[in-house]
């Protein structure tokens, strides 16, 4: 049962705030954190002038710093900086997807893709589900998508399920049509550099890809293509037969459709536990869509663009969830969290977009939340990379070598940019006074600081709040 508290305006504000960029200070200056604290007393005692927000942030350099700080077992906020102003978030916006599939799809749910009869004997169509792990791996060999279905066994199915049909018995798979309408609008968001698939960042978003259209379906980090679509249609076809041939022309499949076969990808809990333990983006926008599929929100918030693109390496030919919708779906199913919505901006479903903005508040809002594990948001808290020991946060042996304290004690979402850095995150001292934090290193010009040094400076912020807990103060 999903819970639903007085909802405050995050709806609206998404809505209204659609396409709105965020002023960004250019002029090199680096402004001093402690004149912008937030004063605010702590309610679980004084942690000392060590502990009070000027100490702690008096020797940043890192750009601008957004600083936010609550007590989780309160959730009264202990001292922050700029921590009500919009700003750029990097993929630490995926906690907000991640909580939206969460709430809106719920920890058990799947995504189909399927193969149907088309209109003549010869022919079938294979339905995109919006399932990124689908695999053209063979089955038994893993992709980077722990336990994702394979197109092998969903031709298996199809092949058997034709031999046991009389009328198709004796006839051969001459064409496949590919139904790829689930998403819809634009696969490519403007703001997005060409670099981010290139580099193997993310894919066109597709209904229809195979290990997230990657080149090598076991790197992470794996060049895109750009007709992902295509790419998987062609995967396909010498499964079902080896003179099957793939129709150029997007279709959308009859309602009522004879289904040949079906695979469905992991439940979302373990989707979601990649998606934050691996910052994957291919994942985050899908199952963005997918909640503003379940939200019932397709074309509310800006998904006019559904149709656009209807070539064999496009999204779709029907009118399906897209960026705009996304907007609109994350925000609903958030609703009943009671999260501060004022600046929010939410461009796409991964933050790879710079017009992304919140407010620190907001994002530490929900790991407080979060770190209650309230209702399904659990599956949410077990996702999170843990410092030193998963995902974002062990690599290159992050904390492990300079901040040995925080292995194991902190976990969270990283978010990355060109020109900022951030951690959200939950934070375990010994003496079980829980804090929620959200840090972010905005405006970082790289002649000053790299974002591999704003990283290191995050990351020794984050160690400081471990070790005062709720003892932080304004």
């Amino acid at each position: 049962m999903r819970r639903r508290r007085a909802a405050v305006g995050l709806v609206a504000v998404v809505a209204v705030a659609v396409g709105v960029g965020v002023a960004r200070a250019r002029d090199g200056d680096v402004p001093s954190p402690v004149a912008a604290v937030r004063a605010v007393v702590a309610p679980e005692g004084d942690g000392g002038e060590r502990c009070s927000v000027p100490v702690l942030t008096q020797d940043w350099t890192a750009g601008t710093l957004h600083l936010d700080v609550r007590s989780v077992a309160t959730g009264d906020p202990l001292g922050g900086v700029r921590a009500d102003e919009p700003a750029s978030t990097g993929s630490t916006l995926k906690l907000l997807t991640a909580a939206a599939a969460v709430e809106s799809l719920g920890p058990d749910a799947t995504f189909a893709t399927r193969v149907v009869r088309g209109d003549d004997p010869g022919t079938v169509v294979v339905v995109g589900g919006g399932d990124p792990t689908l695999s053209r791996l063979p089955t038994g060999q893993e992709s980077v998508y722990p336990d994702a279905p394979h197109l092998d066994a969903l031709a298996e199915q199809v092949l058997a399920a034709r031999a046991a049909d009389p009328d198709l018995a004796r006839v051969p798979i001459t064409t496949l049509q590919v139904d790829a309408s689930l998403f819809g609008g634009p696969v490519w968001l403007d703001d997005w550099s060409d670099s981010a698939r290139t580099s193997g960042s993310v894919p066109h978003i597709t209904a229809l890809m195979v290990d997230g259209d990657r080149d090598d379906p076991t790197e992470a980090y794996s060049r895109r293509s750009d007709a992902a679509v295509t790419r998987a249609a062609t995967a396909l076809a010498p499964l079902l037969g080896r003179t099957v041939s793939v129709d150029a022309e997007l279709v959308v499949a009859d309602a009522d459709a004879e289904v040949l076969g079906e695979v469905r990808s992991a439940p979302v809990s373990t989707l979601v536990a990649h998606l934050l333990t691996n910052s994957d983006n291919a994942l985050a926008e899908a199952l963005g869509r997918h909640v503003a599929l379940s939200e019932g929100v397709v074309g509310a918030a800006g998904g006019g663009e559904a149709g656009a693109g209807t070539g064999a390496g496009a999204g779709g030919a029907g009118a399906g969830a897209s960026f705009g919708d996304v907007r609109a779906g994350v925000a609903s199913a958030l609703r009943g969290l009671d999260l501060p919505g004022e600046g929010v901006v939410l461009a796409d479903a991964s933050g790879l977009s710079a017009a992304d903005a919140l407010p620190a508040s907001t994002l530490t809002s929900l790991l407080l939340e979060v770190a209650r594990r309230e209702g399904d948001l659990g599956v949410v808290d077990d996702g999170l990379a843990v410092a030193g020991r998963t995902g974002t946060l062990a690599e290159d042996g992050r904390f492990v070598d300079e901040h040995p304290e925080a292995v194991g004690a902190i976990r969270g979402k990283t978010g990355t940019l060109d020109d900022m850095v951030g951690l959200a995150a939950i934070a375990e001292p010994d003496d079980g006074r829980t804090v929620a934090f959200t840090i972010w290193a905005e405006d970082l010009d790289p002649a000053v600081t790299s974002t591999d040094d704003a990283r290191r400076q995050v990351d020794a912020l984050a160690a400081d709040l471990l070790a005062c807990g709720a003892g932080v103060n304004g």
